[in-house]
C-alpha cells in the first residue's frame, strides 16, 4: 500500500480537490472507465437513484428508514454534508468511518490512471465501491447535479425517483423548468419505474418517460398523500408491484416534507421485498434528517432553533409552510428572527419573499465559502426586494446568530420566540453544533446564567 493510501482522510479530500482542474464539470466518460478498472459492477442487489431540485434527501433518508426497520442492508450516498465528508456515505445508516472512506478514495486512485476525476466523481466511485464490497441489499444514491450527465448515472437503477422541480443551477443545467427537468430525466431507464414527486411536472420529464418506454407513476394520479385536519396523521394511496391498489392509514405525521415521503412509498412498495407495514409506521415515527426543518434548541439560552438547507424560493416557500404549520400547532410562538446567508449564485431576494409572512426581521450574514455572497450584496439585494421588512447585516452567520438568540431576552411577554437558519448547507453547518437535539415544544424560559 502506497504511503499516500495511508494518509489520512484529511489528506485524501485535499488531494481529491486538487486532481481535477474544475470543481464540476459533468460527464460520464471518465468515471465509467474508472469504474471498469475498479471492477464495480452492482452497488447492490436492488438500486434506487433520486433526482431533483428539493427533498432528495428526505426521499433517500425514508427510504432507508423503511428499509432498516425490515432487516434488510441499505447503502446510502448524498451530498453535499453538512459537518463531515462521512456523513455522505451511510451503511446500515451509519456513517463510514475514515478508515473505510481512505481505503475507498485509495482504490479509485490506483485505479484511475490517465483519468482526471473531480471532487464528486472520486466521492461517487468511493461510495459505489463501498457498498459493493459491504454487499448491500439496497443502493440508495442521491444525484449531485442535474441527472443525465452527474456521475451517479453511471448505474443504471431498478427504480428512478424524480423529486419536484424549480430554477436552480442554471448555469449547468439551463434556463427554465423544462431544461433542467430533460437534465433530471437523464436517469430514468426503459422498462423500470418512473416516479414523479410533483403533480405538475415539467412536460420534458413526461416526453422523455414515454420516448423508453419508462413505467410513470405520478404524485396526483397514481399515488397520493392526504393530510388528517388535526395534520396529525395522514393517508398514503398508491400501487403496488402487481398494480393493485394500495392504501396505509393513519400514518404517523413525519418530519418530513410529504411529496418526498410519499414517493418513497411508492418505491417501497414497487420493490420486490417483503415489507411490513409496521416497519412502515416505525420508520413514520422516527426519520428525520439534519438540516431539514430540524427542530432544536441553543445550547446556552435554551431558545427554538429551526435549521433548514433550503437554498432556493421553492424550497423557502415550502420552508414557509412548515413554519407556518408549526405556528398553528403551537400558538405561543411569537417573534421569529431569520438568520441567512447563500452562496453567490443563490436568488437570495426571492427567498426572503417567499418567507416576509413568516419573519419578524432577518439577520443578514456571509457564510466563510469562496463561492459565498457577501453581506453587502445580500443586504443590497434584500433592501430592494424586502420593501418594509426589518434587516440587520452582520460580518458571520456565527455573530448573526448568537444576536438572534440574545435579541428575544428583551421580548418577554410577547410569546415564545424562534430563531431560523436558513439559505445553505454551510449555513446551517456554522451553528448547528451550538444547538442541541429536542425533542418537545415546550415555553422559552429564560436560562440562568
Amino acid at each position: 500500500m502506497s504511503e499516500r493510501s495511508r494518509a489520512s482522510l484529511d489528506s485524501w479530500l485535499q488531494h481529491i480537490a486538487g486532481v481535477h482542474p474544475r470543481e464540476i464539470e459533468l460527464g460520464l466518460e471518465r468515471s465509467r472507465r474508472v469504474a471498469g478498472h475498479m471492477g464495480l459492477t452492482r452497488p447492490g442487489r436492488h438500486v434506487i437513484t433520486v433526482a431533483g431540485t428539493n427533498g432528495k434527501g428526505s426521499c433517500v433518508a425514508c427510504l432507508e428508514a423503511i428499509l432498516q426497520q425490515s432487516g434488510y442492508r441499505t447503502g446510502a450516498y448524498t451530498s453535499p454534508h453538512i459537518h463531515r465528508f462521512n456523513e455522505r456515505f451511510r451503511v446500515d445508516g451509519q456513517c463510514c468511518s475514515d478508515d473505510t472512506l481512505s481505503a475507498a478514495l485509495a482504490w479509485v486512485e490506483s485505479c484511475r490512471g490517465p483519468d482526471s476525476l473531480s471532487y464528486f466523481e472520486f466521492a461517487t466511485l468511493a461510495a459505489l465501491w463501498i457498498f459493493q464490497q459491504a454487499e448491500v441489499d439496497v443502493a440508495l444514491l442521491e444525484v449531485g447535479l442535474g441527472g443525465r450527465l452527474d456521475a451517479v448515472n453511471i448505474i443504471d437503477p431498478d427504480i428512478a425517483i424524480i423529486t419536484s422541480i424549480s430554477l436552480d443551477h442554471e448555469d449547468w443545467l439551463g434556463c427554465g423548468v423544462e431544461n433542467i427537468g430533460r437534465e433530471k430525466a437523464g436517469i430514468l431507464r426503459g422498462n423500470i419505474p418512473a416516479i414523479l414527486g410533483s403533480s405538475n411536472p415539467p412536460q420534458s420529464i413526461l416526453d422523455r418517460a414515454g420516448e423508453i418506454g419508462a413505467q410513470v407513476f405520478m404524485l396526483g394520479k397514481d399515488f397520493e398523500a392526504t393530510p388528517s385536519a388535526s395534520q396529525a396523521r395522514w393517508q398514503w394511496q398508491g400501487q403496488g408491484a402487481d398494480e393493485t391498489a394500495v392504501l396505509l392509514d393513519a400514518l404517523p405525521m413525519p418530519r418530513l416534507a410529504l411529496d418526498n415521503v410519499a414517493s418513497a412509498l411508492q418505491a417501497i412498495k414497487l420493490l420486490p421485498l417483503a415489507i411490513a407495514d409496521s416497519a412502515i409506521v416505525s420508520a413514520m415515527k422516527s426519520v428525520a434528517l439534519p438540516g431539514r426543518f430540524e427542530l432544536r434548541r441553543d445550547a446556552v439560552s435554551g431558545i427554538l432553533v429551526v435549521l433548514d438547507v433550503a437554498h432556493n424560493p421553492a424550497a423557502a416557500a415550502l420552508l414557509a409552510v412548515n413554519l407556518q404549520r408549526l405556528r398553528q400547532q403551537h400558538p405561543q410562538i411569537g417573534r421569529i428572527t431569520g438568520v441567512i446567508a447563500v452562496m453567490a449564485d443563490k436568488e437570495i431576494e426571492d427567498m426572503v419573499v417567499a418567507l416576509e409572512s413568516c419573519l419578524n426581521i432577518w439577520y443578514i450574514a456571509q457564510i466563510d465559502a469562496d463561492r459565498s455572497m457577501s453581506a453587502i450584496e445580500a443586504e443590497k439585494r434584500v433592501q430592494e426586494a424586502a420593501g418594509t421588512a426589518q434587516y440587520r447585516r452582520f460580518e458571520s452567520v456565527a455573530a448573526a446568530y448568537q444576536e438572534a438568540c440574545d435579541a428575544p431576552l428583551d421580548a418577554e411577554g410577547s410569546g415564545t420566540p424562534l430563531v431560523l437558519v436558513t439559505g445553505s448547507f454551510h449555513t446551517v453547518a456554522a451553528v448547528r453544533e451550538l444547538t442541541q437535539a429536542t425533542d418537545e415544544f415546550r415555553p422559552w424560559q429564560r436560562h440562568s446564567p
